[in-house]
């Protein structure tokens, strides 16, 4: 089955009073308009979300949201994939396409009501919560485990993880919709930021964010702004590092990657563009490793020459990532897939990558748990 993104929005990522209904409805009618197409034009919603029961008490949230169409009675479900939440419910958008036509895709989290340790146990629960979290093992813990055995077998340095997070900072001071727009992060900054896990400090480390994204994805090609998904794959692994063979990569990425090259027909060196989720800057370089775009240790190489920055040979996270862009677990996914539409129809301004034509999104879930790949562009 065919698919295309016909239309995204996307409300700007960070703090907020607004409740998830709201957010959803600002971002679902921007994705609509940008469709030029009705409420009535959708046969089925996919609502991807993380925290609402946990932060907000509120499940059931496929018929909150279906609630904003009163009268419509559309089939709706929600998704729940962790922080790849937003990515898989993509994935079954795309499925469903072999019964329904047109699927609206909407990813939401609200975080910023909740703070401190509630929310850390919160997030932990995308966890194993018998191996991880009553051990005291919590998120950045992880990825400073993945930080510390990939320096220690690549030669991985504290100067190449400041180099990620400085650019993406940079990137999305270009995107009006990033929670770091206009929000200046320097070397000093940096420097002058708290350990968290070490090796990992405070600006390794994404920023808690309230959004929502939303993409139309059909059937059918609705003309030069569509947006072909060629390829769309997800794979997961066991959910405790304490389980896994290696702590410098992720099989779940790496068998999704596979496997939306082979359905897309292309190759890692044919990706334009990538947006990668880089919950920790460490988790970039294990992306770009594990999605083919660096041999495993080399993706440094790439960062030091400033080829992944825009105007660079494989621009990643150009709209500032979820670093700098900001992380609504729930909207991550979907968002990828939005900044990806942006560039790939010439659209996303001060942070365009020239003749992007391939992009790819990374979006990931527990730590490797759950990994979502799809590659767009083409016709």
């Amino acid at each position: 089955m065919t698919a295309y993104v016909i239309g995204v929005g996307k409300t700007r990522f960070g703090p907020t009073s607004k409740t998830m209904p709201q957010l959803a409805q600002e971002a679902i009618l921007d994705a609509l308009s940008d469709a030029d197409l009705a409420p009535e034009g959708v046969d089925a919603i996919v609502v991807a979300n993380f925290l609402g029961g946990p932060n907000e008490r509120q499940l059931h949230l496929n018929s909150v949201i279906a609630g904003i169409f009163p009268g419509l009675n559309l089939p709706s479900w929600r998704t729940e994939a962790a922080c790849a939440s937003g990515g898989v419910a993509v994935h079954q958008a795309v499925l469903a396409l072999s019964r329904y036509q047109t699927v609206l895709v909407v990813g939401v989290e609200r975080m910023s009501s909740v703070v401190g340790l509630e929310l850390t146990r919160n997030i932990g629960m995308a966890g194993d919560v018998i191996f991880d979290q009553l051990e005291g093992l919590n998120f950045p813990a992880n990825y400073a485990l993945l930080a510390r055995t990939h320096a220690a077998r690549y030669g991985t340095t504290l100067r190449d993880l400041e180099l990620v997070s400085l650019k993406n900072h940079a990137n999305a001071n270009l995107n009006p919709k990033a929670h770091f727009y206009l929000k200046k992060v320097r070397q000093a900054d940096i420097d002058a930021g708290p350990p968290v896990a070490s090796p990992l400090r405070l600006y390794d480390c994404c920023p808690v964010s309230d959004g929502a994204a939303a993409a139309v994805v059909s059937s059918r090609d609705r003309g030069a702004r569509s947006v072909r998904i060629m390829g769309s794959a997800v794979s997961s692994d066991v959910i405790s590092l304490a389980h896994r063979a290696s702590l410098t990569g992720f099989a779940a990425a790496r068998d999704a990657a596979k496997r939306a090259y082979e359905e897309a027909g292309v190759q890692p060196s044919d990706v334009d563009v990538a947006e990668v989720h880089d919950c920790f800057t460490i988790a970039e370089v294990v992306a770009m490793e594990d999605l083919g775009f660096a041999a495993p240790g080399e993706a440094t190489v790439l960062i030091r020459e400033g080829e992944t920055n825009i105007g660079g040979r494989i621009p990643v996270n150009p709209g500032g990532g979820l670093k700098a862009g900001g992380h609504a677990i729930g909207a991550t996914g979907v968002s990828q897939v939005c900044e990806l539409v942006k560039q790939l129809r010439g659209e996303a301004g001060d942070y365009q990558v020239a003749d992007a034509r391939v992009g790819l999104a990374h979006n990931v879930g527990g730590v490797g748990g759950t990994c979502a790949v799809h590659l767009l562009g083409g016709r």
